[in-house]
């Protein structure tokens, strides 16, 4: 926990008087960090950093801003935040429990989608928004019964195919799920405008499980920001980098995802000053790799690939893994050894808090590390994030006994008398969040190593030595094979990174590349040699990248920037950049006759493609100079563009298909800060 200030008091005053101060916060998965930047000069004023407390946000929150001079914090107007907190979520399948209603008159859903509890209410809209089959709304009710009772989830999320050309079902859905069940309910076609039914389901199943998520973050962020002093408005970073209201951020928390590496790649630029570079982002949980071009990044045409899954709305057009400096080492029968993706907390900063996890590391009972598949014997546990939810006798009891505080696994077998600690029912409680684990991680490796020392050097130590044994290694050389295998896993993000951006996936690469890819990190010899080099230098932020990005330059030619400041680089790119707004409207030739204008709450008809065009010009013109005033935008500029998608005839001439409409509203939020104020 550390903070720094600007050494110009008389400036930042000024700044203050001026309401040019803005207050930057990113609340990542491991820290929480908060920045002062003077948005009229452009310069970072102060930061700060804190660990991220998951069992009550609001605490870490609170630390980071009383680590910054209250005046900075006072005399700020506006607050903008970036969390990887919803990324993180997903990647770990955390969050509240939700029921699926899938509106179709087939049974493909359920499967594919793989989500439970699904049901399924018939009816059906076409490509164009026509109902082809009416809604059955006694099956829809039967559904919303059925998962409120018998389920009992603490929300309900409805899709189907088309809806986003029609919503009409799904709104008459949500009535009869309402007129049931009070839980929280999330239609597709209101988090997502693409085509594309089973991520249109998985995008509305993850915005209702992000709920709880968000809801608590902003929760804590608010009260810890009137505690301190804070009067302005507090805006959220979407995954696309840009700013949203905070209402919004609630409603479509979905919105949020990967909105901290997005943040990242605009803090990026503004601390190096360079248009075009690789981000590399290596935080507590994951790694998120991203391109930046004429000083800006492309918002992925597919939508945001995480957790194995592509989610359909507007993202940074990042790469992300499950790797960071907080990620779970751990190796299996064979002895592989595997890094993440799951987050633990580092032993090292339990046992720095905690005697009683360092007197149980110093005291290991090595008969414990004898024949060893894995190294959960060192695992602790300890409570997370409080969701409520109904727990089983057993679930019930782990969340009791850790109300005191960490207890190592071992232990908590022990004290609740189960035959082995394996046979702990710690499985739901861990995927709803309501418990953390604490393990080995890159952190303790690099305390062990010497190269950190925040926290406690001697238990990390200890903790590589139990893990060695237990693996049947020499200390010193797990820790190298260690070294190595986080580089190699960054050389490989790096370079899927560019092969995805030259357009072509590294999983479509034939498998005869694997050894000219092993060769080129340097993990085979003979006479053949395979060099990679990249044109743009890699850029990398985030609290340990220091540490773990330089040696990617010893397997690829490529220059390795880590700039001052990059372990709040998010923090800094969530408050300096501009608001930015879009809204898009798609245009269909109609079955009948003249086109039809989809609309993200109702279609519009027309007679020809011009009227159609003007019609979602003005529209969409009109709602995203609204909505980025709403946001906060300073005297918006807005854009209107069209894209239109063709397919060659028979005789190879081009066909219409769909005309998107999309406008694109900006502008600065230095100004309203200064009417924030004045508005209260």
């Amino acid at each position: 926990m550390h903070a720094t200030q600007s050494p110009d008091p008389n400036a930042v005053s000024r700044s203050i008087e001026s309401g040019a101060l803005g207050l930057g916060i990113d609340a990542g998965g491991t820290y929480t960090d908060a920045v002062i930047y003077d948005l009229a000069k452009r310069v970072l004023v102060a930061k700060a950093k804190a660990l991220t407390t998951y069992h009550d946000l609001s605490e870490g929150v609170r630390s980071v801003l009383r680590l910054l001079p209250s005046h900075y914090v006072t005399g700020a107007r506006i607050c903008s935040l970036s969390t990887t907190l919803a990324t993180n979520a997903v990647v770990e399948r955390r969050g509240g429990s939700v029921g699926l209603i899938v509106l179709a008159p087939w049974d493909w859903f359920a499967d594919d989608i793989g989500h439970t509890p699904t049901f399924r209410a018939r009816g059906a809209v076409d490509a164009s928004g026509d109902i082809i089959e009416p809604l059955d709304e006694a099956a829809c009710r039967s559904a919303a019964l059925t998962l409120t009772m018998d389920h009992q989830v603490e929300a309900i999320a409805i899709a189907g195919y088309g809806l986003v050309r029609n919503p009409e079902m799904a709104n008459r859905a949500r009535d009869i799920v309402r007129s049931v069940t009070a839980a929280p309910i999330v239609c597709a076609h209101e988090v997502t405008r693409r085509l594309n039914g089973v991520q249109a389901a998985r995008t509305a199943v993850a915005n209702a499980r992000l709920l709880p998520v968000i809801d608590s973050l902003l929760r804590s962020v608010s009260c810890a920001l009137a505690e301190e002093g804070f009067r302005g408005r507090l805006m959220v970073v979407r995954g696309d980098g840009t700013p949203m209201a905070e209402r919004v951020a609630r409603e479509r928390p979905i919105e949020t995802l990967l909105s901290g590496p997005a943040a990242s790649v605009s803090g990026a630029r503004v601390l190096t000053g360079l248009a075009n570079a690789m981000v590399m982002d290596i935080g507590g949980t994951t790694t998120d790799c991203a391109i930046l071009t004429d000083g800006h990044v492309n918002v992925a045409a597919s939508g945001a690939q995480v957790g194995g899954h592509v989610m359909s709305v507007d993202v940074a057009d990042i790469c992300t893994t499950g790797l960071g400096g907080d990620s779970r080492i751990d190796f299996d029968r064979d002895r592989a050894l595997r890094i993440g993706p799951q987050r633990n907390v580092p032993l090292c900063s339990l046992a720095a808090a905690h005697p009683h996890i360092r007197a149980f590391v110093a005291a290991f009972e090595w008969r414990h590390t004898r024949a060893a598949t894995d190294a959960s014997a060192l695992d602790v546990l300890m409570l997370g994030s409080p969701l409520s939810r109904t727990w089983t006798t057993q679930e019930q009891a782990i969340l009791d006994a850790l109300r005191d505080g960490p207890v190592p696994m071992l232990e908590l077998a022990r004290r609740l008398r189960s035959p082995h600690y394996r046979l702990l029912p710690t499985e739901r409680l861990e995927q709803a969040g309501a418990i953390k684990r604490g393990g080995l991680t890159p952190t303790d490796i690099l305390h062990a190593t010497g190269d950190f020392s925040r926290w406690d050097a001697a238990t990390a130590g200890a903790a590589m030595r139990v893990f060695a044994a237990m693996y049947g290694s020499e200390a010193d050389e797990l820790m190298r094979l260690i070294r190595r295998l986080i580089t190699r896993r960054l050389f490989d993000e790096a370079l899927r990174r560019e092969a995805i951006t030259c357009g072509m996936a590294r999983a479509h690469l034939p498998p005869e590349w694997s050894p000219l890819l092993d060769r080129a990190f340097g993990n085979a010899s003979g006479a053949l040699r395979v060099g990679i080099t990249m044109d743009r230098p890699i850029v990398a932020i985030g609290a340990p990248a220091g540490l773990l990005a330089p040696a990617i330059s010893d397997h690829m030619g490529v220059q390795v920037i880590v700039p001052p400041d990059a372990d709040v680089a998010n923090a800094v790119g969530a408050i300096a950049g501009d608001v930015v707004v879009r809204e898009e409207a798609i245009i269909c030739a109609d079955a009948i006759a003249g086109f039809l204008v989809h609309l993200t709450d109702r279609r519009v008809r027309a007679r020809d493609l011009e009227t159609a065009t003007a019609t979602a010009r003005s529209i969409t013109a009109e709602r995203a100079l609204a909505r980025s005033r709403e946001s906060g935008a300073v005297d918006p500029r807005v854009l209107v563009c069209d894209i239109d998608r063709t397919a060659p005839s028979a005789e190879g001439d081009a066909v219409f298909l769909e005309r998107t409409v999309r406008a694109t509203a900006s502008g600065p939020a230095f100004a309203h800060a200064g009417r924030a104020a004045e508005q209260g």
